[in-house]
């Protein structure tokens, strides 16, 4: 195998790093936001939990109490660059579960509010549902999420500092690369 590469193999490597330090950097916010609305209401946690009517009530205020501290624990991971490709998988597993919480309540009827990016909870009859633009706008940091699990070697990541890159190079050609 050559290491001599082409000026646009480096380009594509220095443009696929580029995506994926926007998608890390991007999620990271996203999470960040989403944890940081929430965090200063747990009563409004509870509430949005519990109006799921999914977990048994044992473990809605242990739920309704992490989520914004594992949120906010994924963001700054993300943004920091912190074992990336765990955070991006553990990222789509939320939204998994995100969607799937948000479809079910849609099906069996229920008025929420998703508390995304706030607390929720119960709607009144007159106040719309927004559970097809929820799972659309999760569908897609759920994808973003699976493209960050695959391509994890962004810039400015303290995995790249540690030299702990989230996965071993593709070829020996990409080790180039690297910055040392």
């Amino acid at each position: 195998m050559s290491l001599v590469t082409t000026p646009s193999r480096q380009r594509n490597r220095l443009l696929l790093r580029l995506f994926s330090t926007v998608l890390r950097v991007g999620l990271g916010a996203v999470w960040l936001v989403a944890g940081l609305l929430k965090v200063n209401d747990p009563d409004g946690m509870v509430r949005s939990v519990r109006a799921f009517r999914i977990l048994p009530e044992s473990l809605v205020h242990p739920v309704a109490y992490a989520v914004p501290f594992v949120e906010i624990a994924l963001g700054v991971l993300l943004i920091v660059g912190l074992t990336v490709r765990l955070g991006a998988f553990v990222s789509a597993a939320l939204f998994a579960v995100y969607i799937a919480a948000i479809s079910s309540a849609a099906a069996r009827g229920l008025r929420i509010d998703c508390g995304c990016f706030s607390t929720g909870g119960d709607l009144t009859a007159e106040a719309p549902t927004h559970y097809t633009e929820e799972i659309v706008r999760d569908s897609a940091l759920l994808l973003a999420s699976l493209l960050l699990a695959r391509w994890p070697d962004g810039f400015l990541t303290v995995d790249r500092l540690l030299d702990r890159t989230s996965h071993p190079p593709l070829d020996d050609e990409d080790d180039q690369f690297r910055e040392d």
